[in-house]
């Protein structure tokens, strides 16, 4: 039986009338097996998300990758945790979800997802401090 591998995507209207963009793709295959990317994006504009996660070579997406945007950081985190947790149950057996740390401050981003995998969620999660990524093996 062949298992078929959709992306999903959540979007939610935060407070300061700002938009969160979550998707979850199957990125590449390994065998049978898919590793799936995870990617999020805050800001005023879905014009300007949609442009930064499809990697469009414009003003709008060159903006969003150089700066913070929205005053809802931590409140940001904690949706994209849960529903990465749904997603986790989600995916197929033997897949792998991976989480690459990409925001214009990386390391700040790294650091507070590693204090969050390694306190509060299972041990299936490898983090790799090199080339700041987690990766989700079910």
């Amino acid at each position: 039986m062949k298992t078929k591998r959709h992306k999903k995507v959540l979007t939610i209207k935060l407070e300061d009338n700002a938009y969160l963009k979550m998707r979850l793709l199957p990125w590449c295959k390994t065998g049978k097996q898919y590793v799936w990317l995870v990617s999020l994006a805050v800001s005023k504009s879905k014009h300007q998300i949609n442009d930064w996660l499809n990697k469009k070579k414009n003003k709008r997406s060159k903006q969003l990758s150089n700066t913070l945007t929205g005053k809802a950081g931590p409140k940001v985190q904690a949706i994209a945790v849960r529903q990465l947790r749904q997603w986790v149950y989600v995916i197929p057996k033997g897949d792998f979800i991976t989480v690459v740390c990409e925001s214009c401050v990386s390391d700040k981003q790294f650091k507070v997802w590693r204090k969050w995998f390694t306190k509060h969620e299972d041990g299936n999660w490898i983090i790799n401090d090199e080339f700041k990524y987690f990766l989700y093996s079910k």
